[in-house]
């Protein structure tokens, strides 16, 4: 039999259909697929370069610091972003994030930066008052609680000690 032969055979017993797609179901599989991509966007990790979840917030000023064991130290506080009370800043020393803020005049607290929700870093603090996650919006206040989910523990304590224009912080 020749090959015009068989291909001819092949299509008669439907080997070589090729199933036509509605209008309707090439509707419905554009949609599904284009609601799972929003979907997926939504629940994405995110990450500090690329917010998806804390929105237009002011992000943190970093300040370097210096770790020794599970000590880190921040010196000349006076030159940091952290001079003002109220004012807080990403501490990053090491492998360390942590969140300082100077609650009162030489009196700091200090938290892990890292978010309770999905460990993503910290980075935004709105209003003097709310420490934000950008990945997915958990918000913190400057006691570490939280404020806004998802997150729904708060964030860990640091024990501080400020003398002499230096903040140490116990990791």
């Amino acid at each position: 039999m020749s090959a015009h032969g068989r291909a001819r055979r092949l299509q008669r017993e439907g080997a070589m259909d090729t199933p036509k797609t509605s209008r309707r179901e090439f509707c419905a599989h554009a949609i599904t697929f284009a609601t799972m991509a929003s979907l997926i966007e939504a629940c994405g990790g995110g990450s500090p370069t690329s917010p998806s979840g804390g929105g237009n917030v002011p992000q943190l000023s970093t300040v370097g610091g210096t770790a020794n064991g599970n000590i880190v130290t921040v010196s000349n506080v006076t030159g940091t972003a952290l001079a003002n009370v109220g004012s807080a800043a990403l501490v990053q020393a090491g492998g360390n994030n942590i969140l300082v803020l100077q609650a009162a005049q030489g009196s700091f607290k200090a938290f892990t930066a890292v978010c309770t929700h999905e460990q993503n870093i910290i980075t935004g603090f709105q209003n003097n008052s709310t420490f934000v996650c950008p990945a997915h919006g958990s918000q913190f206040n400057t006691s570490g609680g939280v404020v806004q989910g998802p997150a729904t523990r708060a964030l860990r304590e640091f024990p501080t000690q400020f003398t002499n224009n230096v903040l140490t912080i116990t990791v």
